[in-house]
């Protein structure tokens, strides 16, 4: 039986072995691992879950040839970033896929019901947030660079391009930073 990690939507994690997760299923029975507890297997229901990891490992020799980069964006605001090594598979309850990191050198095979995941998006590249939003620009002196990330936000809020809840929560963490 292949063995897999089991991440719930309120991000308890649980591992195990189960005999098929195709996600044509609703549920699937998950065989645990020795020292779990009390608990030998337990049914669960895909609406209750986020993510299935499948495989996991360092990147095989197709990695070279992926190029389509993907961010795969969950419900609740966490995001996958990888290339997407082949296509979805579509399944009743869900999709399965494989992703190679960002840097190519692992990949990942995971199921993802649909009740936990908002969208997978095709992108043309890793970051194409406005300046003020990248959180990796270490060019500048650090109080500088709080200052142009404030100027931004606003000039965004301005243009209209972020809601008024938006650019209070984005100010808010900005205020902190001093």
């Amino acid at each position: 039986m292949p063995r897999l990690t089991v991440r719930f939507l309120d991000n308890e994690v649980i591992e195990g072995s189960a005999d098929a997760v195709t996600l044509d299923a609703p549920d699937f029975h998950l065989a645990l691992t020795e020292g779990t507890g009390n608990n030998a297997g337990a049914w669960i229901p895909l609406p209750a879950v986020k993510k299935i990891s499948l495989a996991s490992g360092p990147a095989d020799a197709h990695a070279a040839e992926a190029d389509k980069m993907v961010a795969v964006r969950f419900q609740d605001g966490e995001i996958m970033r990888g290339y997407l090594n082949g296509s979805l598979e579509h399944h009743q309850h869900g999709l399965t896929m494989t992703l190679y990191s960002v840097d190519k050198e692992s990949m990942d095979t995971v199921a993802i019901p649909y009740t936990s995941l908002k969208a997978v998006f095709y992108l043309k590249s890793w970051d194409s947030r406005p300046p003020g939003f990248r959180e990796d620009e270490a060019a500048s002196p650090p109080l500088t660079q709080l200052m142009g990330d404030i100027r931004e936000v606003t000039r965004l809020y301005r243009a209209g391009a972020i809601t008024r809840e938006e650019f209070m929560e984005h100010r808010r963490a900005l205020l902190d930073r001093f």
